[in-house]
């Protein structure tokens, strides 16, 4: 967990911090209860470097494609129609 707070640094997760210590902030000025735990919750997932999916719950499985081949090229046969018919 110490790791995950020192390394990762994002511009997200400092926009998810900014926003967790203002609302946090906010709540005491204003005595609002659930404002308080949703700037607890948004400053968790900033600390643990975790979205809405978890961590790297949102990637799409990547495989690796085969290299294309550059020279390989196919002879095309053409075939003259004739429109008089």
């Amino acid at each position: 967990m110490l790791e995950q707070l020192k390394y990762g640094w994002n511009f997200m997760r400092i926009i998810r911090l900014a926003i967790a210590g203002f609302a946090i902030v906010q709540a005491f000025i204003s005595h609002d209860w659930l404002l308080g735990i949703f700037g607890g919750v948004v400053a968790y997932m900033a600390l643990a470097n975790i979205g809405c999916c978890g961590v790297g719950g949102c990637n799409t499985n990547f495989t690796q494609r085969k290299p294309i081949e550059q020279n390989k090229t196919e002879e095309v046969i053409y075939e003259e129609l004739d429109a008089q018919k």
